[in-house]
């Protein structure tokens, strides 16, 4: 007899359902079936628990259980391999048995969004370093690469901010300095007088200026007619950085304990004050001067470390981000990534020793473009053990340096480095690295090497 629904499940059931599942490790993919084990490291899960200890000075012996070392890097590793929110990672987690073995929780609770997004913040660079240099160390180990041959590049990592106006900044700082001053007004605390909300006088400003880019004139008539409500708002942004400035002081000279969210807010009004006078400034120079080059460009009050890039792509000729150099041997391993603050050519000879660190050799070939060449680089390759450097020569090119590139081995390692884009595209693409979910310098940082350890991770995993 067929039915056409099943009918109400006894106790019975409900006891004995593990007993109609297979194991629960079968139902994995094949390459979290290969993590399952090495992740299972002790010196990995060490790691995570010497930074979960450090949260609080007695974490390690105090308190109620918190969630396991184990169980936080399997879940944050998976949630770096699916490219997950932390929404995501706890509704997929707890509705699969497969995850749930995988992450070693079983029957128990999973950790909900904001436990892991606390636990992902307290594991800070430095072991997120060692931890990627163990998983680097285990792929040598198991021969997934053998370090023969290194690749480097640097791409832009960009952060979580809107298109940088003029305009728009003056806004941020009007609304986030009214915003905490109203927090602080409302705990009690000594805010002046003449403070106002002026959301509203700022919105018809930027109407206006909104209006104006509109015209079907001239530029130049564009930017003259732009420098009234430009001057409105500026005068309206340095009031209110000047009050935000004034309640910061004025709290400071309270003697009496101040409660932690308005703590908080007056730590938001000081760095509001900060940079908001680097806005203004900024602002007044480009509008009212002329000076559309400014050193040191503040681009967002909320990620002040973003910086303008430009690498020269015709898709977007401007990124605003971090420019990460991505390091990488054969058999897909990163073996090395890092935020850098200098000129590509001046990365090659550590990243040598960095690999060499890593497999106690340096590689038989060194690749990479142009943007890398020098010619104290060349010799210095050399003078490292480096076989064959494959970097080519910027502007005019020698007869014996046209020979060189012109070698069999120069032109198939120029290829072997074209495909470090494609692992550039992967980390981006599949593991979350095109731009950065995570805030400030440090989030971004936590952001590179998750991308890293992930895509190490699945490349070991195939390897196997």
């Amino acid at each position: 007899m067929i039915r056409k629904r099943a009918g109400q499940r006894s106790f019975s059931d409900a006891i004995l359902f593990g007993a109609h599942i297979p194991d629960p490790k079968t139902l994995l993919d094949p390459v979290l079936r290969q993590l399952d084990e090495l992740l299972g490291s002790d010196e990995l899960v060490d790691e995570v628990l010497e930074a979960l200890r450090k949260r609080h000075p007695q974490s390690a012996r105090r308190g109620r259980p918190g969630t396991p070392a184990e169980v936080a890097l399997r879940l944050l590793a998976l949630k770096h391999i699916r490219q997950w929110s932390f929404e995501e990672l706890e509704w997929e987690v707890t509705g699969n048995v497969a995850y749930r073995a995988f992450c070693r929780i079983d029957s128990g609770k999973v950790p909900d969004a904001k436990t892991m997004i606390r636990i992902n913040q307290a594991i800070d660079e430095a072991t997120l370093r060692r931890v990627f240099e163990r998983i680097v160390g285990e792929a040598a180990r198991r021969k997934v690469t053998r370090g023969r041959r290194m690749r480097v590049d640097t791409t832009v990592v960009e952060t979580g901010v809107r298109y940088p106006l003029d305009s728009g900044l003056c806004e941020d700082v009007t609304r986030v300095a009214c915003r905490e001053m109203e927090r602080v007004r409302a705990a009690g605390l000594p805010v002046p007088e003449t403070f106002r909300n002026v959301r509203r006088s700022v919105a018809r400003r930027l109407y206006e200026i909104e209006q104006i880019g509109r015209r079907p004139t001239s530029r130049e008539a564009k930017l003259e007619a732009l420098k009234k409500p430009y001057k409105r708002l500026l005068r309206t942004a340095r009031r209110v950085v000047r009050q935000a400035r004034a309640v910061v002081e004025a709290a400071a000279r309270l003697r009496r304990t101040i409660p932690g969210r308005v703590a908080r807010s007056l730590r938001v009004l000081e760095q509001v004050a900060f940079h908001g006078n680097q806005v203004v400034a900024q602002t007044r120079a480009r509008v009212l001067r002329g000076e559309t080059k400014s050193a040191g460009k503040l681009v967002s009050i909320f990620e002040p470390h973003t910086q303008i890039i430009r690498k020269g792509k015709k898709a977007k000729p401007t990124e605003f981000g971090r420019t990460v150099k991505v390091q990488e041997a054969e058999g897909g391993i990163v073996t090395d990534i890092a935020v850098v603050d200098v000129h590509d050519s001046a990365l090659v000879e550590s990243s040598i020793e960095i690999h060499t660190r890593h497999f106690g050799r340096p590689p038989r070939v060194l690749a990479a473009d142009r943007g890398f060449y020098s010619g104290v680089n060349i010799e210095r390759a050399a003078a490292m053990g480096v076989r064959h450097v494959v970097i080519p020569k910027t502007g005019h090119r020698s007869d014996a340096v046209r020979a060189r590139e012109g070698t069999r081995v120069f032109r198939r390692g120029r290829a072997w480095r074209a495909g470090g884009e494609a692992r550039i595209s992967r980390l981006k693409r599949t593991f979350g690295m095109a731009r950065s979910r995570y805030r400030g310098d440090a989030g971004l940082v936590r952001c590179t090497y998750w991308a890293a350890i992930a895509n190490n991770l699945v490349a070991i995993a195939r390897a196997e």
